[in-house]
C-alpha cells in the first residue's frame, strides 16, 4: 500500500522527502546526480532564454530574476550547481531560496522567491509522484522554529504563510507544518526503550533550533504531544555563518583582508563586505557591483602588496563567491575524518591554497558555538530540569567540534548523533502519517 502522503523536509541547504509505503517510510530519490540521491541541494540555476550577462545594478537584477523565472529554464540541485559553476555570468543562481523567505525584502522580490519555492516543491512533488506512481494530495513540512529573519514572529508568519500558498498552488490539498527539532524528535522516539528527557539538537545550514522534551516509546503514536514538549527555540545560525567565520578568519587574508596601503593606512573592511554572503542576496548583489569593482581596484594600485587585492577582484569580477564558500564548506567537511586538510583556490589563482587545521577551524568557531550553547541554556532554563539526552541532527551535527564541544559544555548528558539528513523528513512523515492515515 503506498500512502497519499508524503514529508518533506525543505532545508537551507538540502531538501529531502519521504513516503509511507508497504507500511514503512521510504525516502524519494531526488536528485540522481548527488552522491546521495536521496537528499538535494537547495539550490536553483536560472538561465536566460537568450545568453546574456546578468547586470551588476540590484534594480535591473530584481528585473532578469523575475524574466528568468517567466521565460528561463530552471535546473535543480547538483545540476544547477555545476552549470553554474562552468558559466556563472549566463544565468542567475540562487543558494538556499528558505533563507530569503522572512525576510525584509520587496514585496516584488517575495513575490520572485515564492515561485521559486513553488518550483522548487513542484519538482519535489513531481519526484515523489513518479517513483510512487501515485498522486500525491497531503504533505507535512519542516520548518525552522525561528526562520532566517530579522523580523522575529513577523518573519516566521510571513515565511510559513508563503510555504503555504506555495504548496496549495503545487497541487497539496492538505498541509501542515512541524518544527524541525520535533520532527527529528519524532524520529528519536522510534527508537528508544525507555522514557527520557531529550534535547533535540538541530543545527542546519541557516538556522538553529532545539526541541526540550519527554519522549517514550508508549508516546510515540500520538499526535498530540504538546505537554510533552518543555521549551523550544531557535536562533538565526547555522553551518552557512560557520563557514563564513571561517572565510573571515582563515581564508580572508589571501584576498587582502588586514593588509595596508603603501603609506601604512589599514585597507578598508568595506572591500570585502558581502564577498562571503550566499545567504544575503543584497550584501553578494552589492559585492558585485561596479562600484565595488572600483573601488578594489583603486586599493589594489595604493596597495603595498596589490596581489591578494587582485585575488579579490578575480572572485568579485568572475562572480566566484558561491565557488568559494563551496570550496570552504568542503574543507570543514574533511577536517571531520582528518586533522589537517588542504583548501584548494585553483579556480581563484593557479597553485593557490592555504593548509587548515581542525584546531585553527575550532579558534574561528568560538562565537559560533558560544550562541549555540545560549540557545541549549535558554531552553535548560525554561524547561525548568536537566535533559538526560542529546539528540544531535543537521549538518553541523556532523562536526568533532560541535559534538566535542557538547561534551565537554554537557559532561553528565549522554549524546546520540542522528542520521543528518534523514531524521527531520522521516519524523515529518510520521506526523503526516498520524495526520492523514
Amino acid at each position: 500500500m503506498i500512502s497519499d502522503f508524503i514529508g518533506i523536509d525543505f532545508g537551507t541547504s538540502n531538501c529531502a522527502v519521504a513516503a509511507w509505503v508497504d507500511n514503512k517510510p521510504t525516502l524519494i530519490v531526488v536528485d540522481e546526480n548527488s552522491e546521495n540521491p536521496y537528499k538535494i541541494r537547495s539550490a536553483i540555476y536560472l538561465t536566460n532564454d537568450e545568453s546574456g550577462t546578468v547586470s551588476n545594478n540590484a534594480q535591473d537584477n530584481q528585473q532578469t530574476l523575475t524574466e528568468m523565472l517567466t521565460s528561463g529554464e530552471i535546473l535543480f540541485g547538483e545540476q544547477g550547481f555545476n552549470a553554474f559553476l562552468l558559466t556563472p555570468d549566463e544565468g542567475r543562481y540562487v543558494n538556499s531560496p528558505k533563507n530569503f523567505l522572512g525576510a525584509k525584502i520587496p514585496k516584488r522580490l517575495l513575490d520572485n522567491f515564492e515561485i521559486l519555492v513553488i518550483r522548487f516543491l513542484s519538482y519535489l512533488k513531481h519526484c515523489a509522484e513518479k517513483q510512487l506512481n501515485k498522486t500525491i494530495t497531503k504533505a507535512v513540512i519542516a520548518r525552522p522554529v525561528n526562520y532566517h529573519s530579522t523580523m522575529g514572529e513577523l518573519g516566521n508568519q510571513q515565511a510559513e504563510a508563503l510555504m503555504l500558498r506555495a504548496a496549495h498552488k503545487v497541487g497539496f490539498e492538505a498541509v501542515e507544518f512541524i518544527h524541525e527539532p520535533l520532527a527529528a524528535a519524532y524520529h528519536f522516539e522510534q527508537s528508544i526503550t525507555q522514557s527520557t528527557k531529550a534535547m533535540i539538537v538541530d543545527l542546519g545550514g541557516g538556522t538553529s533550533d532545539v526541541t526540550f522534551c519527554s519522549l517514550s516509546k508508549d508516546k510515540a503514536d500520538k499526535l498530540d504531544r504538546e505537554e510533552d514538549i518543555f521549551s523550544t527555540q531557535g536562533i538565526r545560525q547555522g553551518g552557512i555563518m560557520s563557514d563564513k567565520d571561517l572565510a573571515n578568519g582563515l581564508v580572508s587574508p589571501l584576498f587582502g583582508r588586514g593588509g595596508r596601503t603603501a603609506d601604512d593606512r589599514a585597507l578598508p573592511n568595506m572591500l570585502f563586505f558581502g564577498a562571503y554572503s550566499i545567504d544575503n542576496m543584497p550584501d553578494m548583489t552589492n559585492f558585485y557591483t561596479p562600484q565595488r569593482a572600483k573601488l578594489i581596484t583603486d586599493y589594489i594600485i595604493e596597495s603595498a602588496d596589490p596581489i591578494p587585492l587582485m585575488r579579490l577582484q578575480r572572485v568579485q569580477k568572475n562572480r566566484l563567491t558561491h565557488q568559494l564558500m563551496h570550496a570552504i564548506e568542503l574543507a570543514k567537511i574533511n577536517l571531520s575524518d582528518s586533522q589537517q586538510t588542504c583548501l584548494d583556490l585553483c579556480f581563484v589563482e593557479k597553485n593557490l591554497s592555504i593548509s587548515m587545521t581542525r584546531d585553527q577551524v575550532s579558534e574561528t568557531m568560538t562565537q559560533w558555538l558560544s550562541k549555540m550553547f545560549t540557545m541549549i541554556d535558554g531552553a535548560i532554563k525554561e524547561g525548568n530540569q536537566q535533559p538526560e539526552i542529546i539528540y544531535l541532527t543537521g549538518g553541523m551535527g556532523l562536526s568533532p567540534l560541535v559534538q566535542q564541544a557538547l561534551s565537554e559544555r554537557y559532561p553528565d548528558v549522554e549524546m546520540n548523533v542522528a542520521d543528518a539528513f534523514s531524521s527531520v523528513v522521516l519524523g515529518a512523515l510520521l506526523k503526516a502519517k498520524r495526520l492523514y492515515s
